[in-house]
């Protein structure tokens, strides 16, 4: 599968807490020629605080990936926030956005059931912050379960977004052509669980 993907998202690490102090944690594939059109690098985030010290490194790692002619559209965040955080979680965005440089995009991951039990005027907020929003349909590595009744409030979302769907889990084919509906679906991302050439990457379609 990881040969037939145009886009694919790169885990790179984690911005997290560790005895009191925030550190970066390394992870995933070092910067490398990835044959695909479009690259998104990917960082998982513990807290709504990200220094400047630390986005400078994830920008200089942007960097490096490009030197290496890499066609790298931007950085994921990925920020598990509750449905209750959603307002501040926005707030973060928009000042981050302000932050990253004109040539950097910005996606983040979303949990499912935000549009259902969150505020979707908070996340129809974010157009022109984000540049897409990734909407995880699974947990780890299994599909969330009665995944199905929280796909319908994703129809009033008013930014661009798309699926997340783990690789071996469910999905009914019957939603996307429903989804497809919506100006602002972009698609499906599917989470790769299988063995090397690197577990750490997602792939779009």
């Amino acid at each position: 599968m990881l040969h037939q993907a145009h886009t694919l998202y790169l885990h790179q690490g984690e911005i997290a807490r560790r005895q009191g102090k925030t550190v970066f944690l390394r992870q995933g594939l070092p910067a490398s020629a990835m044959r695909v059109d479009n690259l998104w690098l990917s960082y998982r985030i513990t807290m709504l605080d990200l220094s400047d010290k630390h986005l400078n490194r994830i920008l200089k790692e942007q960097a490096r990936w490009r030197a290496l002619g890499n066609q790298v559209k931007g950085i994921q965040i990925d920020f598990d926030a509750r449905s209750y955080q959603l307002a501040r979680y926005v707030k973060f965005l928009q000042t981050l956005r302000q932050r990253l440089p004109a040539d950097t995009q910005l996606s983040v991951t979303g949990l499912l059931d935000w549009a259902k039990t969150g505020d979707v005027g908070t996340l129809n907020r974010l157009g022109g912050v984000i540049d897409e929003l990734v909407v995880q349909t699974y947990q780890g590595r299994s599909t969330v379960t009665r995944y199905a009744e929280y796909l319908p409030a994703l129809m009033k979302l008013q930014i661009p977004f798309r699926l997340g769907l783990v690789q071996h889990g469910q999905w009914d084919e019957r939603w996307q052509r429903r989804l497809a509906a919506s100006a602002y679906y972009r698609g499906n991302v599917v989470f790769l669980v299988n063995p090397p050439p690197n577990p750490f990457c997602r792939h779009a379609s």
